[in-house]
């Protein structure tokens, strides 16, 4: 139980239903691991779109990175705010 005034970063129930609320929206294990440790370690600082972490993980897919090298980076993406230079190529497949 929380008390008032506590923060709820430390309750890992908190943490356990922003995974899966990350994994009904289709992201995988590692990548919902890594958004929701963000998100509770930065709060309202961190860019949380599930829409854009998806782009930029078909964007660094389509550079030739490997599936947990591709979340890693998308969701490093969303935290920096620097998203992913799109080609001509996956502009055109990803509109």
């Amino acid at each position: 139980m929380r008390l008032a005034g506590e923060s709820p970063k430390a309750d890992p129930e908190v943490f356990q239903t922003i995974w899966k609320h990350l994994k009904s929206d289709g992201m995988e294990d590692q990548a919902a691991n890594h958004m929701t440790a963000e998100m509770l370690t930065h709060g309202e600082d961190f860019e949380s779109s599930i829409e854009q972490y998806e782009r930029n993980l078909s964007n660094y897919k389509e550079r030739g990175y490997n599936e947990h090298a591709a979340q890693a980076m998308a969701v490093e993406s969303l935290e920096t705010g620097d998203n992913p230079q799109e080609s001509t190529r996956f502009a055109g497949i990803y509109g």
